[in-house]
């Protein structure tokens, strides 16, 4: 990859999170590179899957398994949490929680990170990358209580913002250099760039859950 980008690069992780009820949850994450799948993840145990062939550069073998663990504990203490507000607060199962969690690299060199939530569709909670504290995007108890539990773990905060602001633009570097000719075969296959401009989006995980779904 030419080191003067033309295009803004974008590497996120979509998942989605749905809550049966207070002992039942499914989770399924799926990260991209513009719009190319390069990793699975099953929270049951938070295995990455390389969906890539050259999906697995950028770390070593010890490093992923730090990174399934970072994320299995991350992911279990949010569940933990969410159960316990949405019993607190006198909350109803189902629902959906859904993140978009990444960054982006321009071509003048800067940087974007993001990690935003929604809860069956609207938003709900966010990440500030710059600040290290997450933020309401609403005003009820539900979002307040979550962002206030989430703030008082403040090595967490660290960590996030270390695997955005570096693991993340460090491993999209990789995955663009490594995965050029799959992402060039995309583009003739006659998808969307994945290379071309992308702003992260809720939009995809809009549907409500519904008993019966």
């Amino acid at each position: 990859l030419s080191p003067h980008l033309v295009w803004t690069l974008t590497l996120r992780l979509l998942k989605t999170t749905v809550y049966h009820n207070a002992s039942s949850t499914n989770m399924e994450g799926m990260a991209l590179l513009g719009d190319l799948g390069t990793h699975s993840m099953d929270c049951s145990t938070c295995k990455i899957r390389f969906l890539q062939p050259w999906a697995h550069q950028g770390l070593t073998p010890k490093q992923w398994q730090g990174l399934e663990t970072v994320l299995h504990n991350y992911v279990s203490k949010f569940i933990l949490l969410m159960n316990k507000v949405v019993k607190d607060e006198d909350e109803h199962y189902p629902f959906v929680l859904q993140a978009s969690i990444g960054c982006e690299l321009h071509p003048n060199g800067t940087s974007r990170q993001f990690c935003d939530a929604a809860v069956n569709g609207e938003d709900f909670i966010s990440f500030s990358v710059d600040e290290g504290t997450w933020v309401a995007q609403r005003g009820d108890k539900l979002a307040l209580s979550i962002r206030d539990l989430l703030n008082q773990d403040k090595s967490a905060a660290a960590v996030a913002q270390f695997l955005l602001r570096t693991t993340c633009i460090n491993e999209l570097k990789s995955f663009v250099q490594y995965g050029k000719e799959s992402l060039e075969r995309q583009g003739e296959a006659g998808c969307h760039s994945p290379l071309t401009e992308m702003q992260p989006l809720l939009g995809w995980c809009c549907q409500r859950l519904t008993p019966g779904s």
